[in-house]
């Protein structure tokens, strides 16, 4: 019974090497799966899949080696994108046709982002970790925006891959938290005012604010809201219900994320409503911490934990009422200001209570 345990002890290390490995070499290979599907984005191969083809016919369409385009197609069809029908066809399935350029969710401009700019970007990663400076500015020479505004045709393909990842988080947004019990809402940093084209047309009612900066508010705007220009790090306009913050503190240091929130704390009156969207790192959630490398290397920002916003949030005098999650990778938290006078020396106390 001795000699059967420690061969049962050593069969289930054995056992749990093999499975650590195999785990290993499959993170390894992330980069090229990732290859994989910028290849076929480049290529349009969705678009060309409205009907079964082979991959000679895909060959001819795309102008490539037919069994070199076969491998890659079969490699993805094995990992779910795609679907290899019996007879050696490809047809698109239900996430390859997320890759199409004219499906209302496609994701095909922020593929070919990531697997550009970003890809390029994360050449840097380990100088980036040993110094401390965002990857994306030692790769390109100069910080993400201000390289956007040197170079407008990268950032219409950053704003397009934005625009794609933004619309399912919108709709998502839009179903977990009740909005219409607003009069007034505003879009603090809000871009081109997609959020806010998605919520009014559901709640017409709001009287709906886009504060930006002055050559993101010059620019056309539906008329179905109001655009004022400013820096979220002078001052934010004031007396409105309810302050959006999507996607906005995670691009940002904790320092610089005080600011925008002490000054959402001016302009706030004792009863509006700070809305934070955000990913929230959970590691039940690995996605999130994946975002978090990737806030490291574009701006040097990052994605936060529930406690870090709830430090956050108190420091600068609100505290949180409610916490949303929502289909996608986003949650909304609902802050409010403190009825009480903040203490430096509670911060502790509020973190676990």
């Amino acid at each position: 019974m001795k000699y059967l345990n420690i061969i049962l002890f050593f069969s289930i290390q054995l056992i749990a090497c093999e499975l650590d490995r195999e785990k290993l070499l499959t993170l390894f290979s992330g980069e090229w799966i990732s290859r994989a599907l910028y290849t076929t984005a480049k290529l349009e191969i969705a678009d060309k899949l409205d009907e079964p083809r082979t991959s000679l016919e895909l060959s001819n369409l795309t102008k490539c080696h037919p069994e070199s385009l076969d491998r890659l197609m079969t490699a993805l069809s094995n990992l779910g994108v795609f679907e290899k029908l019996s007879d050696g066809r490809y047809i698109n399935n239900h996430t390859s046709l997320l890759l199409k350029k004219n499906h209302p969710e496609t994701l095909h401009g922020l593929c070919i982002f990531y697997g550009e700019d970003i890809h390029k970007a994360f050449d840097s990663f380990l100088s980036s970790i040993k110094i401390g400076k965002p990857a994306f500015e030692l790769s390109f020479g100069e910080p993400i925006f201000q390289y956007f505004k040197n170079h407008p045709e990268r950032l219409s393909l950053f704003k397009q891959g934005m625009k794609e990842k933004s619309l399912a988080v919108i709709n998502s947004i839009l179903d977990s938290y009740e909005f219409g019990n607003f009069t007034t809402l505003c879009d603090v940093g809000g871009g081109e005012g997609q959020f806010l084209k998605g919520l009014l047309k559901r709640h017409p009612h709001l009287k709906a604010t886009l504060f930006e900066l002055p050559e993101v508010a010059n620019q056309p705007h539906d008329k179905t809201y109001q655009v004022i220009s400013g820096n979220f790090f002078n001052s934010i306009p004031q007396g409105i219900d309810a302050y959006l913050l999507k996607s906005v503190l995670h691009d940002w240091d904790d320092e610089e994320c005080k600011k925008i929130l002490d000054n959402c704390f001016s302009a706030m009156s004792p009863n509006s409503k700070l809305l934070i969207t955000e990913v929230v790192i959970d590691k039940e959630f690995p996605y999130a911490s994946c975002m978090d490398m990737l806030m490291l290397t574009l701006t040097g920002g990052k994605e936060r934990s529930l406690d870090t916003f709830k430090k956050m949030l108190y420091q600068s005098g609100f505290i949180i009422q409610n916490i949303y999650p929502t289909s996608t990778e986003f949650t909304l938290i609902e802050a409010k200001k403190s009825p009480t006078p903040l203490l430096s020396s509670s911060v502790d106390y509020a973190l676990k209570n």
